[in-house]
C-alpha cells in the first residue's frame, strides 16, 4: 500500500490516499470504546428487540404451560434414647447419640433401597410420569397377569425396569437434609399433583421407619433362632452328658438309691441275709439234730416234722385201724387162720410204709440243713466279692465327678441359652425402631414452581442477556464491511463517504425511483450530498486535482455503475464538463441503462483501434450536459485494452474534459480494470454496505494495489441512514438527525 499513499499525503490532509502502515500509534484501551459499543447496540437494536422478545416470549410461555410443582414436606426424629417396655436386653443396640450416626440416617433415607420401597407402595411403576408413556404401555401386558398389590405384596422379589427407572426418577424428586445439628431430618417431596407429593413425603418417612423396625426384628428373629437352635445343640448336650453319667455309674457298678451305692446297699443287703442264713441254718440243724436223737432213742412219733405230715397221720389211722382188725380177729381166729394173716400182714405193711415216711423225713431234713448250708456259703461269698466292687467303686468315683460336673455345666449353659430364647422371642414383638414421625406431610396450598414474579424477572433478564449476546455474536460473525473505521484500519483506504439506501432516504413516493433520476429530480437531498462529498474526496479544486476517475467494486451488483453515473450527472449539472466511459466491456452497464435504444454499440473499441475519431464517438445523456462514451461486448480474443491505448484515450479525453469517469469491470472477476484504474489519476472503490466481504474487499485492493494504482478511496453504497451511527461513530451519518432540516427529500 505505500506505493499508493505516502505518510506525507496523510499528514497534509489532502483526504486522498491509504493510511500508512506507519501512521500515528492510538492509544490501547483496556475496555472497550463505550461509544462504540453503543453504536453497535444501536445499529443492531432490531436484532436486539427479536432476540430478546423471542427469549422472553419463550420464558413467558414456558412459565405459563409449565406444569406446576408442589412440595411437601415430612420430619423423621432420630431417637438415640431408648425407654425399654419391659425389662428384656434387646439384640440390637439402640443408635448412639452421634451427629455422624444422623447424616447416616439421611443417606439411607435417601437411598434407592427406600425410593424402590416407595415406588412399590404407591404403585409408582405405573404412572407415566415415572417410567414414561412408552415404558408404561411396555408393561402393562405383563402387569395384566398379577394382582393390583402384588408389587406391595412381594417387597424381596427382583427389581423391574421399570421399578428401576421410577425409583431413579423418584430420587430426583425427593430432598433429604437435616435441620441444622438437630436430630431432625426433612423430607421434601416434588410433584405436579400436590396430593402425590404429600403421599410421596409420608411413604418416604413411613418407609424408612418401617424399614429400620423390620431390620431390627430382622435382626433379632435371625438372633432368636440361633438362640432356639443353640438351646437345642445344648439340650441334646446335657442330654449326652447325663446319659454319659449314667453309663458311668451302670458299666462301674456307681448306681445309687436312697443316698447309698449299690454297692454299699448290696453289702449291707448281704450281710443281713447272712445273719437270716446263719440263723436258718442254726435253726435246721436243731431240728434235725432233735429228730435224730428221737430215733436214736427208738421213738419218732413225737419229731414235730413227723407230726406235721398228713401221710403220717393217715398211716397212722391206718395203723390203727389194721391193729384192731387184727385183735379183732385174734379173739376169734387163731394165728394161722387165713383172715389173721391177713390183717397182720396188713399191719405190717402200714407200718413199713410209716417207718419210711419218718426215714424220707429224716431226710428231707438233712436236705434243709444243707440248703441253709449252701445259702451261707453263697451269700458269704457273696459279700467278698460286694465287699472288693466297693473297693473299686472308690476309684471310680473320681471319674463320676468329673462326669457330673460336666454334665451340670452342659445343663447351666442349657438352661442360659433356653432363657435367652423365650427373652429374644418376647423381645421380637416389641416395636423396636429407632426413630419415629417427627411431623407429616401436609397438603400443599400453593405451589413452589412456576414462581411467575421470579419467573417474569428471569425472562427479562435472560432476553436482555441474549438479545446482547446475539448483538455481539452477530457483530463478531459479520465480516463485511460496515463503517468507516472498518474501511481506514482494515482495508488501509481512504473514505469516500456512504451513499444512502433510497428506500430508506427518499420520500414514499421517490423510493422505488432510480437513483441517476432522483438525484436530478432531488438535487438537494441526502443522496445527492453523499455523492457530492463522495465526489469531492476524489477530485481536487479545478485545474489541480484529479481528472480521471476509475470506479470499480470488489465484486457485482455493489452499485459502482449507478454512482458512476450519478456522479457525472451531479458534476455536470454543477457546471462541468463531464464523460462518462462505459469501460466494462462485458456487461456495459453504462450503456444499457442511459442508451438502450442503441443497443450493442462498438464506439469505445472502435475508438481504441483508431477506426473512429472520439468525437464522433462521444453521445449526449438525454438528461444533462454530459457526453457518454458506450461500448459493447468485444467481438474476440483480441486485447482491447492495452497500456498504448488507455493512455491515448485518456490523453484526448483529458483535452475535452475536466472530468473522466470510466466505469470499469469488477476488479475479482476482470482483468481489464487493472489497466483502467492504474493510468487514472484516481480510483473510487464502491463497496455495497453490509454485503461486501472484507475479505474480498482487500484481495480488490491488493490487486490494484499491484497494478500500481496512485490514488484509492472507498465508498459505501446503499447505506440504512436510519440506524444510529450506520457507517460508523466518525461518520456523518452518526450527526444524521441534527442536519434534517438542510436535506430535501
Amino acid at each position: 500500500m505505500a506505493s499508493i499513499a505516502s505518510d506525507d499525503s496523510i499528514a497534509s490532509g489532502d483526504g486522498v490516499g491509504f493510511v500508512s502502515s506507519k501512521g500515528e500509534a492510538r492509544r490501547v484501551r483496556l475496555l472497550p470504546d463505550p461509544r462504540h459499543v453503543w453504536m453497535v447496540f444501536r445499529r443492531r437494536q432490531w436484532l436486539f428487540g427479536v432476540i430478546a422478545c423471542l427469549v422472553f416470549s419463550a420464558v413467558v410461555a414456558a412459565v405459563l404451560l409449565a406444569k406446576p410443582v408442589y412440595v411437601a414436606t415430612a420430619s423423621v426424629l432420630i431417637e438415640p434414647r431408648k425407654s425399654d417396655t419391659i425389662d428384656l436386653q434387646s439384640v440390637v443396640q439402640g443408635l448412639p447419640a452421634d451427629t455422624n450416626v444422623v447424616d447416616t440416617q439421611t443417606q439411607i433415607i435417601a437411598s434407592p433401597a427406600t425410593s424402590l420401597a416407595v415406588v412399590r407402595q404407591l404403585h409408582l411403576d405405573r404412572e407415566a410420569d415415572f417410567v414414561g408413556d412408552a415404558a408404561l404401555r411396555g408393561t402393562s401386558s405383563a402387569r395384566s397377569a398379577r394382582q393390583p398389590d402384588a408389587l406391595a405384596a412381594d417387597p424381596d422379589r427382583s427389581m423391574s425396569t421399570a421399578e428401576r427407572r421410577a425409583a431413579t426418577i423418584l430420587q430426583g424428586l425427593v430432598t433429604v437434609r437435616r435441620q441444622g445439628l438437630t436430630y431432625v431430618i426433612d423430607i421434601a417431596a416434588k410433584s405436579s399433583d400436590p396430593r402425590r407429593a404429600t403421599e410421596i413425603a409420608n411413604a418416604f418417612a413411613a418407609q424408612y421407619i418401617a424399614m429400620q423396625a423390620d431390620h431390627r426384628a430382622g435382626v433379632t428373629e435371625q438372633a432368636a433362632q440361633f438362640v432356639s437352635h443353640r438351646a437345642e445343640e445344648l439340650r441334646q448336650q446335657a442330654v449326652t452328658d447325663d446319659a454319659a453319667v449314667q453309663n458311668y455309674m451302670i458299666a462301674h457298678n456307681l448306681m445309687s438309691a436312697e443316698g447309698a451305692t449299690m454297692a454299699e446297699q448290696e453289702a449291707s443287703q448281704l450281710n443281713q441275709q447272712i445273719t437270716q442264713a446263719q440263723a436258718t441254718l442254726a435253726q435246721e440243724r436243731g431240728k434235725l439234730a432233735a429228730a435224730r436223737a428221737q430215733l436214736s432213742r427208738g421213738g419218732g412219733s413225737d419229731i414235730g416234722a413227723v407230726l406235721a405230715s398228713e401221710t403220717i397221720r393217715a398211716l397212722r389211722a391206718q395203723e390203727a385201724t389194721a391193729s384192731a382188725e387184727v385183735a379183732s380177729l385174734a379173739s376169734h381166729y387163731g394165728e394161722s387162720h387165713p383172715e389173721m394173716q391177713r390183717a397182720r400182714q396188713n399191719l405190717a405193711d402200714v407200718r413199713e410204709q410209716l417207718a419210711a415216711e419218718q426215714q424220707r423225713i429224716i431226710s428231707t431234713l438233712q436236705a434243709n440243713v444243707q440248703v441253709a448250708q449252701s445259702g451261707l456259703d453263697s451269700l458269704q461269698a457273696s459279700r467278698v466279692h460286694a465287699r472288693t466292687a466297693l473297693a473299686s467303686n472308690g476309684t471310680a468315683q473320681v471319674g463320676l465327678l468329673e462326669l457330673q460336673r460336666k454334665a451340670e455345666a452342659s445343663r447351666t449353659i442349657y438352661s442360659a441359652f433356653l432363657q435367652r430364647a423365650k427373652e429374644t422371642a418376647a423381645a421380637a414383638n416389641l416395636p423396636q425402631a429407632d426413630a419415629s414421625i417427627s411431623s407429616l406431610a401436609r397438603l400443599p396450598d400453593a405451589p413452589v414452581w412456576p414462581n411467575y414474579h421470579l419467573g417474569m424477572a428471569f425472562g427479562l433478564v435472560g432476553a436482555v442477556v441474549c438479545g446482547l449476546l446475539a448483538v455481539g455474536l452477530a457483530e463478531y460473525l459479520d465480516g463485511s464491511i460496515a463503517t468507516r473505521d472498518q474501511v481506514e484500519g482494515e482495508l488501509g483506504a481512504t473514505y469516500a463517504g456512504a451513499l444512502p439506501d433510497l428506500r430508506v432516504s427518499a420520500g414514499r413516493e421517490h423510493r422505488h425511483t432510480a437513483p441517476y433520476l432522483y438525484i436530478m429530480e432531488r438535487p438537494f437531498s441526502v443522496f445527492a450530498e453523499a455523492v457530492r462529498a463522495a465526489g469531492a474526496t476524489v477530485l481536487r479544486p479545478r485545474g489541480r486535482g484529479a481528472q480521471v476517475i476509475a470506479v470499480t467494486s470488489a465484486l457485482p451488483r455493489e452499485g459502482k455503475t449507478t454512482f458512476s453515473i450519478c456522479l457525472a450527472r451531479i458534476l455536470a449539472a454543477g457546471g462541468r464538463s463531464v464523460v462518462l466511459v462505459d469501460g466494462d466491456l462485458r456487461r456495459h452497464s453504462v450503456s444499457s441503462t442511459l442508451l438502450p435504444e442503441q443497443g450493442a454499440d462498438e464506439r469505445l473499441l472502435a475508438v481504441l483501434e483508431g477506426r473512429l475519431p472520439i468525437d464522433q464517438a462521444l453521445v449526449r445523456d438525454p438528461l444533462v450536459d454530459m457526453m457518454i462514451l458506450p461500448t459493447a461486448g468485444p467481438r474476440g480474443t483480441e486485447d482491447y485494452l492495452t497500456d498504448e491505448r488507455v493512455k491515448a484515450l485518456y490523453a484526448a479525453l483529458r483535452e475535452r474534459f475536466e472530468v473522466v469517469i470510466v466505469d470499469t469491470a469488477p476488479v475479482l472477476g476482470i482483468v481489464d480494470t487493472r489497466t483502467l484504474s492504474a493510468h487514472a489519476d484516481a480510483t473510487m472503490m464502491v463497496c455495497r454496505w453490509r454485503k461486501t466481504a472484507i475479505r474480498a474487499a482487500q484481495a480488490a485492493i491488493d490487486i490494484l494495489d499491484q497494478a500500481g494504482v496512485r490514488m484509492l478511496a472507498v465508498g459505501l453504497s446503499q447505506v440504512n441512514i436510519r440506524q444510529y451511527a450506520s457507517a460508523g461513530q466518525n461518520d456523518v451519518y452518526g450527526y444524521q438527525k441534527k442536519f434534517a432540516g438542510y436535506y430535501v427529500s
